[in-house]
């Protein structure tokens, strides 16, 4: 197994004292910042009809984290986020941090229509401005930070993934055609949804990403794409890189679920966290040297 699971996951768990997060917190994004690891993530109130807020926690170490003391840190005020703010990736781009997340309106069933692309920008990760609703119709978006062929590049999708382009960061045009779909017969063969902004290794870029099988058992997976295409796939795993076996990821509020969000590289570490059962937060490790190892050998 490529990563190492921390022996002490999970590692944020929900606060039955706070209202915002007495049920669950789970899929993070992470950055480093000031030499600290800062996630940011998912917490919600109530088992059944929750509300989905976004709250921060910060490490020194990349195990131990202290929650933020005036969380959430973004909360609903759009009549699109009426029933939630979800599942946050974040990038930096010179100085200002891009926080992309999941604008839930609250119609039922949950359908296409009524998910949206949420941005906000900060300076510090704690002060947030919301710029809006980006992408409609379409959820789970994560921004590369650096600019390819004169524009920026955005991988999106919770049932497959596209490619987004922006100049300004702000107005996007998303792909028709997916560059990562389903697989039938294969461990993602029901749900193909974009991971932590991907990053370059050897004019590569290394996109982590998440999948469901039939039987909706959540594992993270791994592709590599060329770094001045990155329409072009060049690898794509035949095996998820982790699979659910712990009792937190196997026992939540959805079952056998690892759902990765957050990618950190520090102190010569991968640090991989996610969202385990839609309940708690744990993170799993490879060594630098190890990863590119691996990526070498693809």
């Amino acid at each position: 197994m490529l990563f190492k699971r921390y022996e002490n996951n999970p590692i944020i768990v929900p606060d039955t004292g706070k209202d915002y997060e007495k049920d669950a917190t789970y899929n993070p994004c992470a950055i480093l910042h000031e030499n600290k690891i800062f996630l940011i993530y998912r917490a919600e109130n109530k088992p059944k009809n929750a509300v989905s807020q976004l709250c921060l926690a910060v490490s020194e170490d990349g195990y131990n984290f202290e929650k933020y003391e005036n969380n959430p840190i973004i909360r609903p005020t759009m009549p699109e986020e009426k029933r939630g703010c979800e599942d946050p990736r974040v990038t930096k781009i010179r100085d200002t941090f891009y926080l992309t997340y999941t604008a839930y309106d609250g119609m039922h069933p949950e359908r296409s229509e009524n998910i949206y692309t949420a941005l906000a920008t900060s300076k510090d990760l704690i002060n947030w401005k919301k710029q809006g609703i980006i992408v409609k119709d379409i959820k789970a978006a994560a921004i590369f930070p650096e600019k390819i062929d004169g524009k920026y590049f955005m991988f999106i999708g919770g049932k497959n993934i596209k490619i987004a382009t922006s100049t300004d960061l702000i107005n996007w045009d998303a792909d028709k055609s997916p560059i990562l779909d389903i697989r039938k017969g294969y461990f993602d063969d029901k749900y193909v949804e974009a991971g932590p902004p991907p990053f370059v290794y050897n004019s590569k870029l290394v996109l982590f990403f998440n999948t469901a099988d039939e039987q909706f058992i959540f594992h993270p997976s791994l592709a590599l794409l060329d770094k001045n295409n990155p329409r072009k796939v060049l690898y794509r795993a035949d095996k998820p890189l982790m699979t659910p076996t712990e009792d937190y990821e196997v026992n939540g509020k959805v079952n056998n679920v690892i759902f990765g969000s957050g990618l950190v590289e520090f102190k010569g570490t991968y640090f991989y966290y996610y969202g385990a059962a839609d309940k708690v937060i744990a993170v799993a490790t490879v060594s630098k040297e190890e990863l590119e190892k691996y990526l070498n050998s693809l």
